[in-house]
């Protein structure tokens, strides 16, 4: 019994190290990520570059912003982005806390499949269909499918993220409301 207690001792005595050793490598890893200064999340769009709002066109050919609205959010959607499409809910509950027709919708694709994706969005947002190769997008440097991003009246990207449901959060939200007081 005892030579059966000396292994099962050394066993436990071996975990313990080893949880011992990961959790200082955690500590480690974590510590060199505080002083790098890394941020919690990508923008989707980098900040400070600036949507050409003259480019903004609807299907019907009306300019869907002409400076005078204040800010604004565009979503950048592809038809061929399965996220896009199972972010649109996310984006629908984020748009209902704003107030004002404030959202503009690039859905990127072509045919069929664009024209009723952009249907789908139209229920909630302004939408701007535009094809590959579209100078919009590159202009703006969209790397990012979904992206959304937040802009001044200007067309200057302020806020910009990769994911619908941030829209909803407070560190969205309040800078956007900021902007919109009168």
């Amino acid at each position: 019994m005892g030579t059966l207690a000396g292994v099962a001792l050394l066993f436990s005595l071996m975990a313990l190290a080893f949880s011992l050793a990961v959790a200082r490598r955690v500590t480690v890893v974590l510590k060199h990520i505080q002083e790098k200064d890394i941020p919690k999340r990508q923008n989707a769009v980098e900040i400070g570059s600036v949507l050409p709002t003259s480019d903004l066109v609807g299907s019907d050919g009306r300019r869907i912003r002409d400076g005078k609205e204040g800010p604004f959010i565009v979503a950048f959607l592809s038809v061929e982005c399965s996220g896009c499409r199972a972010q649109a809910a996310e984006l629908k509950k984020g748009v209902i806390s704003v107030p004002g027709p404030r959202l503009v919708s690039v859905v990127l694709g072509e045919g069929e499949a664009a024209d009723s994706f952009a249907r789908e969005v139209a229920s909630f947002s302004d939408v701007v269909s535009v094809g590959h190769g579209s100078k919009l997008v590159s202009d703006v440097g969209v790397t990012v499918w979904p992206s959304f991003v937040l802009c001044d009246e200007a067309g200057e990207v302020l806020w910009s993220t990769g994911r619908a449901d941030e829209l909803s959060s407070q560190e969205f939200s309040a800078p956007f409301k900021e902007l919109i007081r009168p």
